[in-house]
């Protein structure tokens, strides 16, 4: 029998974040020129490369999953194994952020880094930490 996703207030939140990162990650994969061209920030990278904006859709693609099939085990570690490669990543772009100088321009407010890489990711790492710690939460 196929479980469902679990269900709840406690799961609205890190279902949301895979569920963005499995569509997030399928339309840079599947569009990854239309990402190049509207993502602010993007080229400042150098030329289009689609072979690595692919891999980075994939990796978005691989976060949803896994961390949708930890909603639906109920298994925490898979959660983190969610999160790590988005933390990473949200680590990079605070480093960017900060080496550029620490501008609230486009490239953290409109394109929603703040909202869209760097607080889903520790959101989800902190939602699974503390299911792990606590279980029954």
């Amino acid at each position: 029998m196929i479980r469902a996703l679990q269900t709840g207030p406690k799961f609205a939140v890190p279902a949301t974040i895979f569920i963005a990162w499995l569509l997030a990650g399928a339309a840079i994969f599947a569009l990854p020129e239309l990402f190049y061209e509207l993502t602010a920030g993007v080229s400042l990278f150098g030329p289009f490369n689609a072979h690595f904006i692919r891999d980075v859709g994939l990796v978005y693609l691989a976060g949803g999953l896994t961390g949708l099939y930890g909603l639906r085990s109920g298994s925490a570690q898979l959660w983190i194994a969610a999160a790590i490669w988005a933390c990473l990543h949200g680590v990079f772009h605070l480093h960017v952020w900060i080496h550029r100088g620490f501008p609230f321009d486009g490239i953290l407010i409109l394109d929603l880094d703040l909202g869209l890489v760097i607080v889903p990711a520790f959101v989800a790492l902190v939602l699974a930490t503390l299911k792990r710690l606590r279980p029954d939460a």
